[in-house]
């Protein structure tokens, strides 16, 4: 139960709410507080709690309220971001925003230092704020929220955590809230409405019943499989944390499956209990917003998360499926998807054939990756077999290879096609019969060994990247795009053989980085052709590179000095990579250890190809042959037996090979 997770496709504010007002207030803040010498996390998500503050800010000081109010608005941001790091580590998050959390790329030591360090340097730009009032305020909502968390830990073992549920949110939820809404007044910047005495305690209890309501938005939409919160669904069922959508519902619901209490959750008329609650709740809010002087923006945006919660209800279980009781037989249209677009994807998809015919599809496209799976069991064989067929299927959604002759459709419609194939894949996941193989299987093998179906939502994200051209400014920006579609694979592929160990998982993440950087580096000139470069633009600007010097040297097949020079930068980056997952192979079974060694190895053997073929990656494409494969295979062989295994506190499972989104 995380408010800090809830993220409403049209709950943020637009244009004409002051948005751009907050990002350049909250950038001045930064500024101060890195010349202060704090560390600061990057802006991103809502801002919900700055646009709260602003909003109770009078209007003639809205564009300028000055730099106290900024940094008490950065002050709890700071706050906030560290209670999702902390909250991510309690409640095993592992995506926000539809993107991987810190706990799954760097484990939990990473995500609670990372917490840690927000909330001290939160403390220090309160401080800076020079206001005494506020600084107590925000000391004692940061307790609040702690406190709040600690007592939802203890609801579990309550006979009747609803006694106590309010309690919970308005302390865990509610308090930042409250301590943003009062700092207007704090700051002598409040606006006053016809509400007498709109004091900073007024506007406390304000904020605190936003928040409250906003984390009762959250929990009604964990549960409606078809609301898109950029989280996994049904997570506080998962964790057994019981909500106030629950109504009189006790312990005994947690005794079910997922797929049922999704159902029963509907069936029950729970759902729309709840909803029409919030509902209620919203307007009495709306209007004491109004009375308090708050912004439109802001009584437009509770609006908002009411009527959101209202169409999710109305969808029912599957967002867009039929009630519940009508689920399809298998082979029947999608449930969840019975546009002309998902039957589309749904013939696409049975153009692979059955489930048996995978394995040629695999051997096919990927020469790299079903090299280094002959080494593997013949079940943990079809498994990767089975993730790799989804991925390649996933990009050539986008790409138009699925399709045979089907030219490549415009970005709107390639944004539709991923829309409907990442909520088939939800349906399957949950469990409903999509009538889709491919999507049933590898979902319902997702499902079955507890794997976050934010990793398969993460991928289809990374390749959503590729629908409109974009450019890379640097290694930083590239990373995000390489750890979407590929490390996070890696990760989907080590926790199907059971491991979660955050060490392991790390190299897994860093096989997947450094093979994803080989293909960029492979495929430069296939890549330009369809209007895409890969390359970070500072380090092509270093190098006296950019976009024309590409096309020019691939119309005269000349790569010169230069770009010789960028690539051996590439490869030097791909190559440390490699060298970080390398680290974990000792650790491994014999039965996964060779392959993963294997497959290494022979994809970092097409960066020396590149170098063979006179660095013409513009004009030509590497790939080794099957005996250059085999001698790559027998080195990295020798490398592992020679590769000592190092003492841990911990004992390290498996690491698989690490699959991306290309081919080998």
């Amino acid at each position: 139960m995380s408010a800090g997770s809830l993220a409403p496709t049209s709950g943020g504010a637009s244009p004409g709410t002051h948005g751009d007002a907050v990002v350049r207030g909250l950038e001045r803040a930064l500024r101060i507080a890195v010349r202060s010498g704090v560390t600061v996390p990057p802006l991103r998500g809502k801002l919900l709690r700055p646009r709260v503050a602003l909003a109770f800010v009078r209007p003639d000081l809205r564009d300028a309220p000055g730099d106290p109010f900024w940094l008490g608005c950065l002050a709890v941001q700071m706050a906030h971001e560290a209670s999702l790091q902390h909250d991510d580590v309690l409640d095993h998050g592992t995506a926000r925003g539809n993107a991987s959390t810190v706990l799954v790329r760097r484990g939990a030591p990473a995500a609670l230092l990372t917490g840690d360090l927000y909330l001290t340097g939160a403390y220090r730009i309160a401080r800076l704020a020079d206001s005494a009032p506020f600084l107590d305020d925000f000391m004692a909502g940061v307790e609040t929220t702690v406190l709040g968390e600690q007592l939802q830990r203890e609801l579990s073992a309550m006979a009747d955590p609803a006694r106590v549920y309010e309690e919970v949110v308005r302390a865990k939820s509610g308090a930042l809230f409250g301590v943003a809404a009062a700092l207007p007044g704090w700051t002598k910047v409040a606006a006053h409405g016809p509400r007498s005495g709109a004091s900073p305690a007024a506007l406390r209890e304000l904020g605190i019943r936003l928040g409250a309501f906003y984390q009762r938005v959250d929990d009604l939409l964990d549960y409606c499989l078809g609301a898109d919160t950029g989280k996994p669904k049904l997570q506080d069922f998962a964790n057994r944390t019981w909500t106030s959508v629950l109504g009189d519902r006790g312990w005994e619901w947690f005794d079910q499956t997922p797929t049922s209490a999704g159902a029963a959750f509907f069936r029950s008329g729970l759902a729309e209990r709840a909803a029409e609650r919030l509902r209620r709740e919203g307007d009495a809010l709306t209007a004491d917003l109004r009375q308090a002087g708050a912004d439109a923006s802001l009584v437009h945006l509770v609006t908002t998360w009411s009527e959101r919660c209202q169409r999710a209800v109305s969808h029912g279980p599957g967002g867009t499926a039929p009630p519940t009781g009508t689920t399809p037989p298998t082979g029947a249209a999608p449930p969840a998807s019975s546009s002309t677009t998902a039957s589309r994807i749904a013939a696409r998809a049975r153009g692979l054939g059955p489930r048996s015919a995978w394995g040629r599809h695999f051997a096919r496209n990927s020469r790299s990756f079903s090299f280094a799976s002959i080494l593997l069991p013949a079940a943990e064989r079809r498994l990767v077999r089975e993730i790799y067929v989804f991925c390649r299927f996933t990009d050539d959604l986008v790409d138009g290879r699925a399709g045979r002759n089907e030219a490549r459709a415009s970005a709107p419609h390639l944004h539709d096609i991923l829309d409907a194939w990442r909520e088939l894949c939800r349906a399957a996941y949950a469990g409903e019969v999509t009538g889709v193989p491919l999507a049933d299987a590898v979902m319902g093998t997702m499902a079955k060994r507890r794997i976050p179906f934010a990793l398969a939502a993460e991928l289809i994200e990374g390749v959503r990247m590729d629908v409109e051209p974009r450019p890379y400014r640097s290694m930083d920006e590239l990373r995000e795009y390489t750890h979407r579609v590929a490390s996070v694979v890696g990760a989907w592929l080590t926790q199907a053989f059971g491991v979660s160990e955050p060490w392991v998982i790390e190299r897994a993440h860093a096989l997947g980085h450094a093979m994803q950087l080989t293909n960029i580096i492979r495929d430069v000139g296939e890549d330009l052709a369809l209007g895409r470069v890969y390359l970070p633009a500072d380090r092509m600007a270093a190098h006296g590179l950019d976009r024309a010097s590409l096309v020019r040297m691939r119309d005269h097949a000349a790569p010169d000095s230069a770009y010789v020079a960028l690539l051996e930068e590439l490869m030097a980056e791909a190559d440390a990579a490699y060298e970080t997952a390398r680290e974990g192979m000792p650790h491994l079974p014999p039965s996964f250890r060779r392959p993963v060694a294997v497959a290494a190895e022979v994809y970092r053997g097409i960066q020396d190809r590149v170098r063979a073929n006179g660095y013409d990656n513009l004009t030509r494409r590497a790939y080794t042959s099957r005996r250059t494969k085999v001698i790559l295979a027998a080195h990295g062989l020798h490398r592992l037996r020679r590769q000592p295994r190092a003492h841990r506190d911990h004992d390290l499972e498996q690491l698989v090979p690490t699959l991306h989104r290309g081919s080998g």
